[in-house]
Parts: C-alpha cells; sequence; structure tokens
C-alpha cells in the first residue's frame, strides 16, 4: 500500500502524472481523488484490474461502473451516438474551465468488449476532474471509477481515512489530495433518448438540468 500525497494539485510535477499513468497502464488499481470522492480506478478496458476492483468491492458484477474521460474524443471513442440532448447537457456542464460531476449514461459503441460495461448495452461516463485526473487520462486512456468503499454501505470518503482499510491494503496506489473532498457523489442522467432522465440526483442539481425542455424524472 503506496501513499502518494499531493501538496498542490494545480501544480503537480508531470514525471508524477506521468508515474500514476504508467501504473494504471500496467493493470495496477489506485485509489484517486475526483471532484467529489475517493474513488477506485483501473484501465477501463482491463478485465484483471476490474476484476480485482468487483472483488475489493464486494460489489455484484452485473453492476458496471462509471468510465472517467478527459476529452470529447474520449467520448466519441466509447458511445455510438450522441444526441442533441446529451449535446447540449455536454455544452453546459463539461465544456466549462471546471467541469461539473454529471455522469451521462449512453448507448456504448457496440465495438467494446461486454465485460466493460457488465453485459448492459449503455455506458455511464463522466468527465474528470480536478485537472491533474485528466491530465492522467491524457497519457493512459479512460478510467473506470467507483467510489472507494464496500459495495452497499452508504459512504463518501472525503479523506483517505473514510476509506475502509480493508480497502486501502489491496490497492496499488493511494492519491492523497491536501484537503477534503466535497463528499458527495456525480448527478447520474441518462441521455440515451431524446430527453434526459434523472437516474441518481448528487453534487448537480437535477432542477438545473431540466432547464432542457422534455426533461423528465426517474421514478424507477
Amino acid at each position: 500500500m503506496n501513499t502518494l500525497k499531493i501538496n498542490n494539485p494545480d501544480k503537480i510535477n508531470k514525471n508524477i502524472i506521468k508515474k500514476i499513468a504508467e501504473l494504471i497502464s500496467e493493470g495496477k488499481t489506485v485509489i484517486l481523488p475526483t471532484s467529489t470522492i475517493y474513488g477506485l480506478s483501473c484501465k477501463y478496458n482491463d478485465r484483471n484490474a476490474i476484476e480485482k476492483i468487483y472483488n475489493i468491492k464486494k460489489r455484484n458484477k452485473n453492476l458496471p461502473f462509471i468510465i472517467l474521460i478527459s476529452s470529447y474524443d474520449d467520448l466519441k471513442s466509447l458511445v455510438s451516438d450522441i444526441n442533441p440532448v446529451a449535446k447540449k447537457i455536454i455544452k453546459n456542464f463539461w465544456d466549462i474551465e471546471n467541469p461539473k460531476p454529471i455522469t451521462l449514461i449512453f448507448n456504448k459503441k457496440s465495438s467494446l468488449e461486454n465485460f466493460i460495461t457488465s453485459g448492459s448495452p449503455n455506458i455511464a461516463i463522466r468527465l474528470a476532474d480536478p485537472r491533474f485526473l485528466r491530465n492522467i487520462i491524457n497519457i493512459c486512456g479512460p478510467i473506470m471509477s467507483t467510489s472507494a468503499t464496500v459495495s452497499g454501505t452508504k459512504s463518501y470518503p472525503k479523506k483517505i481515512e473514510d476509506i475502509p482499510f480493508t480497502i486501502r491494503k489491496q490497492v496499488d496506489l493511494i492519491v492523497e489530495y491536501p484537503s477534503s473532498l466535497a463528499g458527495v457523489e456525480s448527478t447520474i442522467v441518462d441521455v440515451t433518448g431524446q430527453t434526459p432522465v434523472l437516474v441518481r440526483e448528487g453534487k448537480v442539481k437535477f432542477r438545473d438540468v431540466l432547464k432542457f425542455k422534455g426533461s423528465k424524472r426517474n421514478l424507477i
């Protein structure tokens, strides 16, 4: 269990960024700070690393993970289509200086292997934030991300100490932020249809998404 402490997120040595990215590319599992909570991450298409994270979390393997990207090009390589509604949300919540923590569900590209989405035809994607996280992904490619908690527990790790030791001891690297994170999960919105549908409300309020005509709340 190696820990790398970040003193200034805005001035991280490029060699450190490269080191983290290389570990992920090699199939290692890493705990990373996001704009919401600490997450367990690995290469999005590394079957063995993903399997390890399912085991670490004790998570049902029928439940897919969120994938973090760093650019619009990453998105186009993962999804089959980006409809006008999705493009509006991307413009207002992702295509800004500080991207908002909103996860979008798309139809996945048919060429992607089924294990990436646990057999689902859909794929959940978020633009990574903070910036250093996007810099890592620029090198290693998209990564999957899930809360650094045991599945089924209502815990949102804002600090390393909030992450169960049983999880911390099983990963290859922990990247520690200098301050507490927001501690609120991302909002998840399904954009596979012509109107956005709320799946989970988190830090971004769905009423802000409801500004788009035709939005509706998922009552399932």
